[in-house]
């Protein structure tokens, strides 16, 4: 090149190839099980909620019994501070293998998120 001429070169990034991380919620899960604090199942969840241990959210299978999600929308409604439920998208199997379990989970409460990114499904 010659001094005093430059040559500008606009560099165009092509958006359309770059992946998005999605928000995967197993991975999210068997973090929080590994790091966190979760009670699982329909018997020790109830149990806490009747000794008011402060659930920060529940995951609820989408099988899971019409009656338990009874029970616990009428617990939730008598709690000073709501508890968040999601409704998992996955059977009770997959969320039994999320937490790396060979059985079924119908529901899981989360006393302590650990280090996953769970507490960002309040806001989807």
């Amino acid at each position: 090149m010659a001094k005093g001429k430059s040559k500008t070169v606009t560099e165009k990034v092509d958006l359309s190839r770059k992946k998005t991380k999605e928000f995967d919620v197993d991975t999210n899960i068997k973090v929080a099980y590994k790091t966190g604090k979760i009670v699982y199942g329909k018997n020790q969840v109830l149990k806490n909620i009747k000794r008011a241990n402060s659930f920060k959210m529940l995951i609820v299978s989408n099988n899971c019994p019409a009656e338990l999600i009874k029970q616990l929308n009428y617990y939730n409604s008598l709690l000073k501070d709501q508890i968040f439920i999601y409704k998992y998208k996955g059977s009770s199997w997959d969320l039994g293998l999320a937490c790396a379990k060979p059985y079924m989970i119908s529901i899981i409460g989360i006393i302590d998120f650990g280090d996953s990114a769970l507490i960002s499904l309040k806001t989807k």
